[in-house]
């Protein structure tokens, strides 16, 4: 008959911290630790806005080195103008260009390449393929789908490019 004289003083004893103890259940049970909501909070994003013609223009490192680039869903690799990529390290010579690309302006010479390091904001990726063109065939380097087909997804949200890896 003590034994249950002090259980029962000790639920009694208890009572208070139950409605702390079943809120902070229900609060761990609320949260969701689904691998969809896991995944996305160790995904990495970067938003681009449109610049005043529409485009999205975005700064790019590529092997370390600055470079402003402009998305181009149409470009089926990363371009790159041969100066920037001789700014990003990559030295090539005459006999390197031993492809060709067709462009609007027609079918110019190009020299693939592999970007060791193409990062975008907190997005990275390695072994990108690109093509060197002339610089006086392309004025900017364009971010194609060389780089674009490696994200999880890519879209646009009002005036607003998102990108996430």
């Amino acid at each position: 008959m003590v034994r249950y004289l002090v259980l029962v003083l000790v639920l009694v004893a208890l009572v208070p911290f139950v409605p702390q103890w079943a809120g902070d259940w229900i609060s761990s049970q609320k949260q969701d630790t689904s691998p969809e909501k896991a995944a996305q909070s160790q995904s990495r994003t970067m938003r681009i806005p449109a610049d005043a013609r529409g485009h999205f223009v975005l700064e790019a490192e590529i092997n370390g080195k600055q470079v402003e680039m402009l998305v181009d869903t149409g470009a089926t690799v990363v371009a790159l103008p041969q100066s920037v990529a001789r700014r990003a390290g990559l030295s090539l010579k005459k006999d390197d260009f031993t492809a060709s690309a067709t462009t609007a302006n027609g079918t110019i010479p190009a020299a693939p390449v592999v970007l060791k390091q193409l990062r975008l904001g907190s997005i990275r990726l390695s072994e990108v393929e690109a093509m060197v063109l002339p610089d006086a065939s392309l004025s900017k380097a364009l971010l194609g789908m060389s780089a674009l087909r490696r994200l999880e997804r890519f879209d646009i949200s009002g005036d607003t490019l998102v990108l996430v890896q």
